[in-house]
């Protein structure tokens, strides 16, 4: 099997393999239940306006909860999901607007290792044919005997014995399915691979096999990797690059070292508070996410990321203290979405043997959906808090919901954030980063 090429100097400072710009994979949901609930408008926005780079030999790792549209953004970038706006570049040449047949030349170079290995291989095949059919369809091997050979190479590159050729899928544990799927990818000879959670369905111990020899593939290989992830600290060690992604949109980018050392968007802080440190005086303080994760249906206005950040902004004229802004934010995210209505808060209160009445219910509303006092508000926030629960007491959310979003702006939920630099290629959309 022939070597792909080593990365030069030339190669790193020439354009990039691989160009993604403004790319956008929506999905129309209006034939289905969700369009009734949805109204008319019934489009999920899995991704919306992606821009980034591979270059030739490094690891791109594109992290985010799970949902954010990491896995379709692979799919959408390999051609397997028609892209509904944006650019995919491939060395030059555009990839989105091709068909299946123009993207046939462009299989062998651009690969892709799946999530499950097993729902991933054909288990009415052996081993040998999974791996060989690729060939045949693009005329890699002189004849099936040199195609077999090359199957055996490929499993011995993969960690696997050349005997394992006539074994079915089923017969092996899930790690050696990974490798199986590793070696099916390998066996076209790509330039770019995209692993979407190659390890998220193994057992730690497994992990760490497989991220390791991914790592000395690519070394051997020259291989490009767009590494899919939900973990970071799965990543620290195999990326060179960290693309983090929330609700359809890539909100920082930057080398691996600079976004574990100096994160500049709040919601790649959260996900770093989470990983796990051995030294303790190197463990941040863990940061706890307020809310859920908002519908790509109908993602928020402004900085998506808006309606659960612990550190939005507040507005020009706030007269109190950024906590307490934020405070008062949190119940006007909280009215707007709806997680506790008048009927629930009644229930809740007959269950504690108190009142229902409206001024009980609305005190209950406010203690409930306000971290702290309002006395220790701003008089006009406090006002219009127990504005807003009076309202919802009374059955008024309507009115609830333009007490709080008139009381309660912030740039962060009307200004779109644009990408700024906070350091060399790195990258965030955040209205805290420049100026």
């Amino acid at each position: 099997m022939s070597m792909q090429k080593t990365r030069t100097d030339a190669d790193a400072a020439a354009d990039p393999l691989l160009a993604v710009d403004g790319l956008k994979k929506h999905f129309d949901q209006s034939n289905g239940i969700l369009d009734r609930l949805a109204g008319d408008d019934a489009t999920v926005k899995a991704v919306d306006g992606v821009d980034l780079t591979v270059r030739e030999g490094e690891t791109l790792a594109v992290v985010g909860e799970s949902g954010c549209g990491k896995s379709t953004l692979g799919r959408t970038i390999l051609n397997l999901e028609d892209a509904t706006a944006g650019s995919v570049r491939y060395r030059g040449e555009e990839l989105a607007d091709k068909s299946d047949g123009e993207m046939r030349p462009y299989r062998r170079d651009l690969q892709m290792i799946f999530q499950d290995p097993l729902a991933a291989l054909n288990p009415r095949q052996t081993v040998g044919e999974i791996l060989t059919a690729p060939m045949e369809v693009h005329d890699i091997g002189a004849d099936d005997d040199d195609r077999l050979e090359r199957a055996k190479d490929l499993l011995e590159r993969v960690g696997l014995k050349p005997g394992h050729v006539d074994r079915y899928p089923n017969q092996f544990s899930g790690g050696q399915q990974q490798r199986v799927g590793i070696a099916r990818a390998l066996s076209l000879e790509p330039e770019l691979i995209i692993a979407d959670e190659p390890v998220s369905a193994l057992d730690v111990s497994v992990q760490a096999q497989i991220l390791n020899l991914l790592d000395e593939l690519q070394d051997d290989l020259g291989l490009s990797l767009v590494f899919i992830a939900h973990n970071l600290s799965v990543v620290r060690h195999v990326a060179d690059r960290v693309a983090v992604m929330y609700l359809g949109e890539i909100v920082e980018t930057a080398p691996v070292d600079e976004l574990f050392e100096n994160p500049r968007h709040p919601y790649t802080r959260s996900l770093l508070s989470a990983v796990p440190r051995i030294d303790p005086d190197d463990r941040d303080e863990r940061i706890i996410l307020e809310g859920t994760v908002p519908s790509p249906m109908d993602p928020p206005s402004g900085c998506r990321f808006h309606t659960r950040c612990p550190v939005v902004i507040p507005p020009d004229d706030w007269t109190g203290t950024e906590e307490e802004f934020r405070d008062a934010f949190a119940f006007r995210n909280h009215v707007l979405s709806a997680e506790l209505d008048r009927e629930a808060a009644k229930d809740r209160l007959r269950a504690e043997g108190r009142g229902t009445d409206e001024g009980s219910v609305a005190a209950y509303l406010v203690e409930q959906l306000l971290p702290r006092d309002p006395g220790d508000l701003p008089t006009e926030a406090a006002d219009a808090v127990r504005a807003a629960a009076d309202e919802l007491a009374a059955g008024n959310r309507e009115s609830a919901e333009t007490v709080v979003s008139e009381a309660f702006p912030s740039p962060c939920e009307r200004e779109t954030p644009e990408s700024v630099a906070a350091a060399p290629d790195h990258v965030a959309a955040c209205h805290r980063v420049g100026d």
